[in-house]
């Protein structure tokens, strides 16, 4: 990734930006209610890019829904919840802005859902992270740009006030979906993620339409129209252009950049609609976009948890891949060395904190099974091992064998030394059950490498047959 944006980059995110501000501006021409229009625009999402996503991934929706991946069934069925949660966060996110963009103005609107970065900040709060002062600095620019705002609006009428409430919550509602977001992405792939995702979105939007007796697919000419242009626009070409611009340039400098969709919204509305807010209204949407550029930028700035632990000053974490990652393994200055130290010291939820932040880290900069994601699935079985936890460290090293088997730079000595260590943890497990239902996932693996340490099939059948396991024995 660049340091700085590049010409291209900024074309990318300049189309963004016109294709992200052209929501408000078609969700107010169109005659179909905002319900409505909120399931159409995701119906018709859904059934335009589920199919190919379905089919791209069809391997990992068996293995999930079958139960046909035990290591990492958990993890797995639990990123489903929060897909399931995030989904409902959505289909509120559509039904709040959708709605508030039909009873205030447009800038109005895209101004106040803008400011999901400040809710994220309070999210991250009640999550117990510490902020830096210049996101508070920020929040407080934001509110009080948004009471100066809506206090214009007050004059207008009470509809008006009605749309910004909405409006904001549609901002809460999207903080709320990114939150979920990040709990679900490290345990499974994007595609996969954005079919559950419109999918709990798109039939609970549905069933809010049957029970307010508000006509789903009832459109004329006109919401035809803004369908359309709500999926070629934001939809495909808005975030295929983010995703392409995320990939080359700074989140940070995209994220300010992408604050430039209120006022563009602001020009279509006019020049399409010969809509503007109220006079008095432009000073507060100028403090609300200047309050959350300082909540983007201030959130950038400050230095990784991890690093600051360790004395860092802010600069980008290099991590090692080891060969064979163990809790010896890692030197003072190293971040694993925190990470063993603090679970040495139980302190395990922090631990599992940490881990995720840079797995997420990892799967954006490299993808979801490269090698340096992987790791993070190492850095989980050592720290279970560390608690004692060996038949979930056994299940981990086993995933992270079938990872590094997997990816298109196939390791087979990253793969045998984990299979080792997963060997060793089972080796280590006292309960029945648990050996059991680890035994023929070890088995299956160690068979794909015959050369690695043959014994260890019969040393397996035989530490079975004297737990008395000869069921689980005949399985494999």
């Amino acid at each position: 990734m660049r340091a700085k944006l590049d010409s291209l980059s900024v074309a990318a995110v300049t189309v963004t930006v016109i294709a992200f501000s052209a929501t408000a501006p078609l969700t107010a021409f169109a005659a179909a209610p905002a319900l409505t229009l909120a399931f159409g625009r995701n119906a018709l999402g859904l059934l335009t890019l589920g199919p190919i996503f379905m089919l791209v991934r069809r391997g990992e929706m068996r293995r999930i829904f079958q139960g046909k991946r035990a290591v990492f069934r958990k993890e797995q069925r639990r990123a489903v919840w929060f897909s399931f949660f995030a989904g409902t966060a959505l289909a509120a996110h559509f039904v709040t802005f959708m709605s508030g963009t039909r009873m205030t103005s447009v800038a109005m609107a895209t101004a106040l859902v803008a400011t999901q970065p400040v809710w994220q900040a309070v999210i991250a709060t009640m999550q117990k992270r510490k902020l830096a002062p210049t996101a508070w600095i920020g929040l407080g620019i934001s509110v009080a740009g948004a009471a100066v705002a809506s206090g214009a609006d007050v004059r207008t009428g009470s509809t008006a006030v009605i749309g910004d409430l909405l409006a904001l919550a549609g901002a809460v509602a999207l903080a709320v979906y990114t939150a979920l977001s990040e709990k679900a992405r490290p345990h499974v792939s994007t595609p996969m993620y954005s079919v559950l995702c419109f999918f709990v979105c798109t039939v609970e939007l549905l069933l809010l339409c049957l029970v307010t007796g508000t006509p789903a697919v009832s459109f004329t000419g006109n919401t035809w129209i803004a369908l359309l242009g709500l999926l070629i626009f934001p939809q495909l070409l808005g975030l295929f252009s983010l995703n392409f611009a995320l990939g080359r340039a700074p989140a940070t400098a995209v994220s300010v950049m992408l604050l430039l969709e209120a006022p563009v919204a602001a020009l279509i509305a006019w020049l399409w609609l010969d809509q503007l807010p109220a006079g008095l209204a432009w000073p507060g949407l100028l403090m609300i976009m200047m309050g959350v550029a300082v909540v983007v930028v201030g959130d950038a700035r400050q230095p990784d948890a991890a690093a600051g632990d360790m004395g860092g000053t802010g600069v980008p974490l290099t991590l090692p891949q080891h060969a064979l990652l163990t809790p010896d393994s890692a030197s003072a200055g190293d971040v694993h060395s925190l990470l063993w130290r603090e679970a040495r010291e139980g302190r395990f939820e922090e631990v599992e904190a940490r881990i995720a932040k840079l797995e997420v880290a990892s799967i954006r900069t490299h993808g979801a099974k490269s090698s340096e994601a992987t790791h993070w699935i190492e850095v989980r079985a050592v720290v279970a091992r560390i608690a004692g936890k060996h038949s979930l460290a056994a299940r981990l090293w086993l995933s992270a064998a079938r990872f590094h088997a997997s990816s298109s730079l196939s390791d087979p000595v990253k793969v045998r030394a984990c299979l080792d260590q997963a060997l060793h943890e089972w080796g280590n497990e006292k309960a029945n059950d648990a050996i059991g239902a680890l035994a023929p996932a070890l088995r299956d693996m160690l068979a794909r490498y015959p050369d690695h340490r043959p014994e260890a099939l019969n040393a397996i059948d035989e530490r079975l047959r004297r737990r008395g396991l000869e069921a689980a024995v005949n399985s494999c």
